[in-house]
C-alpha cells in the first residue's frame, strides 16, 4: 500500500494552479478574472490539483466532479472507501464501470499498486482524461473504451462537454440537454471475461448513469462467483426501503449479496445515494 503522504510521480501544481485552486475552495469573489488574468495566452483549461489522497488531477473548475475534488479534496470518498479492504488482498481486480476523468480507478491503484485495476470508460473526451492522468500519477490501469451492457451491440451515447460530463450516458433524461450524441460499442461482461479482455473482478464500482441494471444483469453468472466481494453502485436514495427500481434489487440480492446505503463524506448529497452490496 502506498503511502498518500508521499506525493505522485511529476512536479507538483504550478503557483498559479495553487493560487487559483485556493481562491475556488474559499469562494472568494473575484475567481473567473482571476483565472482568466493568470492563464497563459493558449494555457489548457484545467488546473492541476492534489487529491486528499495525493494523487493529482487536471481538473476544470466549473465542472461539477471536478470542483467537488478541487474544494474537497476528493468525490464521493464513501465509494473509495468501501473497496479498500477488497483491494489489500492478493489478486484483488477492482473494475470501475463509468471511469469518468478516472478519479476513483486512479487513485485506488496509486493507494493499491499490487491490484489490477480496470477501467470501462466509452467517452472519447473522458478516455483521454484518463490516460493524461494515468501519466500524471505514474500509474497503469487497463482502459476499456466502450459501454457494459447486457447485449452486444451500439447503442447512442449522450454527453456532455462541461458542467457534468459524468452525466454522460446511455439512458438520456428527458429534461437535461447534452452536448453530443454519438453511438458507442457494447459488450456484457461476461463476454469481457470469458474472452480474456479483462480479469473477474473481485470488487466493482458501477457509475453508469442509470444503466447500473444492463451492466449486472451482463455479468450472468460470474455476479455470483464467491471471488467478488463487493459492488458499489448509485441508485435513488430510498433504494433499500422501496426496493425500487425492483429488478435491480433482484438482481443484486439474487446474487447473494446483502445491501448497505453508503454515508457521503463530502457535499455531495442529490436525489441518488451509493450503495454497497456485499457478501454476507
Amino acid at each position: 500500500m502506498r503511502d498518500p503522504l508521499i506525493p505522485p510521480a511529476g512536479h507538483a501544481p504550478s503557483w498559479r494552479d495553487r493560487l487559483v485552486a485556493h481562491f475556488r475552495r474559499r469562494g472568494w469573489r473575484g475567481f473567473a478574472r482571476l483565472y482568466d488574468l493568470l492563464k497563459p495566452i493558449g494555457g489548457r483549461r484545467q488546473l492541476r490539483a492534489v487529491s486528499r489522497y495525493g494523487t493529482q488531477f487536471f481538473l476544470t473548475p466549473w465542472d461539477s466532479v471536478d470542483t467537488h475534488v478541487l474544494c474537497e479534496g476528493f468525490y464521493e470518498s464513501e465509494v473509495l472507501e468501501s473497496v479498500r479492504p477488497a483491494l489489500a488482498q492478493p489478486g484483488a481486480v477492482l473494475w470501475v464501470v463509468g471511469a469518468n476523468f478516472g478519479l476513483h480507478a486512479i487513485t485506488a491503484k496509486y493507494l493499491h499498486p499490487a491490484a489490477t485495476v480496470v477501467a470501462f470508460e466509452p467517452s472519447p473526451a473522458m478516455g483521454a482524461r484518463v490516460i493524461e492522468n494515468c501519466e500524471l500519477n505514474g500509474v497503469k490501469l487497463d482502459l476499456h473504451a466502450y459501454a457494459l451492457a447486457d447485449a452486444t451491440g451500439a447503442l447512442p451515447f449522450f454527453a456532455n462537454a462541461s458542467g457534468n460530463p459524468g452525466m454522460s450516458t446511455l439512458h438520456p433524461v428527458e429534461h437535461l440537454p447534452y452536448d453530443h450524441r454519438f453511438y458507442v460499442a457494447t459488450l456484457t461482461a461476461a463476454q469481457v471475461i470469458e474472452r480474456g479482455l479483462a480479469p473477474a473482478p473481485t470488487a466493482m464500482i458501477v457509475d453508469a448513469e442509470g444503466a447500473e441494471i444492463e451492466v449486472l444483469r451482463g455479468m450472468g453468472a460470474h455476479l455470483q462467483a464467491p471471488a467478488l466481494q463487493i459492488v458499489v453502485f448509485e441508485a435513488e436514495n430510498h433504494f433499500l426501503e422501496r426496493r425500487a427500481p425492483a429488478d435491480l434489487h433482484a438482481v443484486v440480492t439474487g446474487a447473494g449479496f446483502a445491501l448497505r446505503k453508503l454515508e457521503r463524506r463530502e457535499r455531495t448529497a442529490h436525489n441518488l445515494s451509493n450503495f454497497a452490496a456485499t457478501r454476507p
